[in-house]
């Protein structure tokens, strides 16, 4: 069975994308799963959350990250081979007296920078935005997608906004998990994502369609009213029969753990994801994965 490609996606920022990308990593390389995390943000929140800022800076140095292998391949036009940039066996969390088997594809800060240098070099030499989005395409499906041979899971945490490369990775993955909390604000931006890249609007793209519905994922949950009536409007459009979206159960809530998750300290992932009230593996990570599998295997 080759890996699936999985994408953490949403218009809004702020709404728990690298927290989702973070626990659902930890989770399936904890369960025996080979996991590799792509940071398509330029923010590299997810890149700091799994190699630290020292590692993370040597990264850069050396121009092993996302924006630099992107400036070689298109702009510079060099054959640049995508696992040189791949840095293994890069988390901190253990599991069962192992450290879990996740990877990292680093974005730098130059990301956009590099996002708006292809667009420009590519106009340069004639190619019309439908024939920049068939490169980009081409691109990801060539070097990208053989990874697919190498680990179980590849996990895409996607920048705020739809980006160039974000656009590719949403297309062409099997899932894609908008997180999102249950607010007016948060919910608002949906159909505009919908639209976007599963709407009529994409229809004279030169990319496919993605594989399925996108899958949202509430975040930050607090069992406040306004919550509970925001999620009762998603259920109901979820479960509706022209339903632009599914929805999952699970629900992650507002925790401290989860917050802390986000920290380079060395831990077991048990531990890592414990509150002093619940033990947020048993109760939220596992239940989600199980829906994550479920997804996949219906996508």
């Amino acid at each position: 069975m080759t890996g699936k490609l999985i994408a953490v996606a949403n218009m809004k920022g702020g709404v728990g994308k690298t927290t989702t990308v973070v626990m659902l990593a930890d989770a399936l390389a904890a369960g025996g799963a080979s996991v590799l995390v792509v940071d398509l943000d330029p923010q590299a929140s997810a890149s700091v959350c799994f190699a630290g800022d020292e590692i993370l800076g040597e990264l850069i140095t050396q121009g092993r990250t996302l924006d630099y292998y992107l400036g070689l391949r298109i702009v510079d036009r060099d054959k640049a081979n995508l696992p040189d940039f791949i840095r293994g066996d890069v988390s901190s969390t253990s599991h069962l007296g192992e450290r879990l088997p996740l990877s990292l594809l680093p974005s730098g800060p130059s990301l956009r920078i590099v996002e708006r240098e292809i667009i420009y070099a590519l106009t340069k030499r004639k190619y019309s935005m439908h024939a920049i989005e068939g490169h980009l395409w081409k691109l990801f499906h060539e070097d990208f997608v053989p990874l697919r041979e190498t680990y179980d899971y590849i996990l895409f945490d996607c920048a705020p906004g739809i980006s160039p490369m974000t656009e590719v990775a949403i297309r062409a993955s099997d899932l894609v998990v908008v997180a999102c909390i249950a607010d007016f604000l948060s919910t608002y931006g949906l159909k505009a994502f919908y639209k976007t890249i599963w709407g009529a609007d994409s229809d004279d793209s030169s990319m496919l369609a993605p594989k399925a519905l996108p899958h949202v994922l509430v975040t930050r949950w607090q069992e406040t009213k306004l919550q509970w009536r925001t999620y009762e409007t998603l259920r109901a459009s979820a479960d509706a029969p022209e339903a632009r979206f599914r929805l999952f159960e699970t629900r992650v809530p507002q925790s401290a753990a989860l917050a802390n998750a986000l920290t380079l300290d060395h831990q077991t992932f048990a531990n890592k994801y414990r509150d002093a009230s619940r033990d947020l593996v048993g109760s939220v990570i596992l239940p989600l994965v199980a829906e994550l599998k479920e997804a996949l295997h219906g996508a």
